[in-house]
């Protein structure tokens, strides 16, 4: 079972059972939340672009707060720019 079936049956539990001879009511919205969460994970996935940016920004911040490996400052401030600029992508 898929994570976007998992959460679907979590969120809208079946409502048939082998004794009751009624169409289970919450099929429907089962599928429309597995669509919606299939479209979420696209939405959010990754792509090389994004790597591409996100690697520019690494140097980027580096190159003004001088390079130290371990500073998470340097990570956080990455973090922030690519929200900003996927934010602000048309």
């Amino acid at each position: 079972m898929s994570k976007a079936e998992e959460k679907a049956l979590e969120a809208y539990p079946s409502t048939s059972h082998y004794w009751n001879a009624e169409p289970d009511r919450n099929a429907e919205a089962r599928e429309f939340y597995k669509q919606g969460y299939r479209q979420a994970e696209k939405d959010l996935e990754l792509t090389w672009e994004d790597i591409k940016h996100i690697y520019l920004l690494v140097i980027s911040v580096s190159d003004i707060q001088g390079w130290m490996g371990t500073d998470k400052s340097i990570y956080q401030e990455v973090l922030k720019r690519f929200k900003e600029s996927k934010k602000n992508k048309p």
